[in-house]
């Protein structure tokens, strides 16, 4: 009898274990952990995470490695200088050919150049020809460019403003960070996923994070040119006499005036030059006309005044006398 207790309670036990291991064999699915399962509401905002102890330890997860990662703020700071001058010169295709140069000289470039009106030296109505050119300047020579421009012109009027952007250059990173982060732990989550609807949403959730990885790139960039290239902007305006800055001295002032009194007889001579030249067709019959008038007159004037003596000393010569 006891052996025959002794078996029945064996094959119990048995049977026990192997109903145990059957359970936990179906126990649950077997596509993804229950840690990181998330349904279509936990990328689209409508639904609710299918595991909430999951959802907590997944986001506990990614801010910490979010705060890891967060880059502290550069050592340079992210500056953009932006500097604005009004010009006046007297020598204006010079300075816009010297401009030019002295932009691909430096490594800059031209953003946008406009120009108009007439040259004050020029045969038509006086001008001023003006022009405005936006220049992009390395960060670097921006102090030298100034300079080559102040000594060759006179300026009128000069802003500059500087923006600080390193707090949000920081920031864009610190995001774009912890989206690469989410975006490596969402292609694992592909890896492991089975179910349709869970492939569905993960792809769903990095092509959003791609998009945004996108849009901040782009703006980090459009960051680093505004940084690294100085935006100058030079309002020219040609003149032949320039604006007064400064109060001058006594010598400097009749220095000026002196250049001022001839250029303007300069420009007043070789305007009458160009006047007397374009006007020929219309002066130059008037003039013949009038010299060929004037000789006749003066051939008249001496036949007159021939025959005026001859008839004088008819008049004078004594008569014969009368038999």
């Amino acid at each position: 009898m006891k052996k025959r207790s002794l078996k029945a309670i064996s094959l119990l036990l048995a049977a026990l274990l192997l109903g145990g291991c059957a359970g936990r064999s179906g126990a649950g699915p077997r596509d993804v952990p229950a840690e990181y399962v998330r349904n279509e509401g936990s990328f689209s905002g409508e639904a609710e995470m299918a595991d909430t102890t999951g959802t907590k330890a997944f986001a506990a997860e990614s801010q910490t490695m979010a705060e890891e990662n967060k880059p502290m703020l550069p050592a340079g700071r992210k500056l953009i200088r932006t500097v604005s001058l009004n010009l006046e010169t007297d020598a204006f295709d010079t300075l816009i050919s010297g401009l030019e140069a002295k932009v691909l000289e430096l490594g800059g470039y031209i953003e946008q150049s406009d120009m108009g009106g007439n040259s004050l030296y020029s045969s038509g109505d006086p001008g001023p020809r003006y022009a405005s050119i936006t220049a992009r300047i390395p960060a670097d020579h921006v102090n030298g460019f100034l300079t080559a421009v102040e000594s060759n012109t006179n300026v009128t009027n000069r802003s500059e403003s500087t923006q600080d952007v390193t707090l949000q250059y920081s920031d864009l990173e610190s995001r774009k960070k912890s989206l690469e982060i989410e975006q490596e732990k969402m292609w694992e989550f592909l890896e492991k996923a089975e179910s349709v609807d869970t492939v569905i949403t993960i792809q769903q959730r990095l092509s959003e994070i791609r998009y945004q990885l996108e849009s901040m790139e782009s703006q980090l960039r459009l960051y680093d040119n505004q940084v690294d290239y100085s935006t100058v902007t030079l309002y020219i305006r040609e003149v032949t006499i320039f604006s007064p800055t400064s109060q001058d001295s006594a010598g400097t002032r009749i220095k000026k005036g002196l250049e001022d009194n001839l250029r303007t007889f300069k420009n007043g001579a070789v305007s009458f030059v160009v006047i007397l030249i374009t006007t020929i067709p219309f002066w130059l019959p008037v003039l013949a006309l009038a010299g060929a008038v004037i000789f006749l007159q003066r051939r008249r004037r001496k036949k007159s005044s021939a025959s005026l003596p001859a008839s004088k000393e008819k008049e004078e010569a004594p008569k014969a006398p009368e038999s």
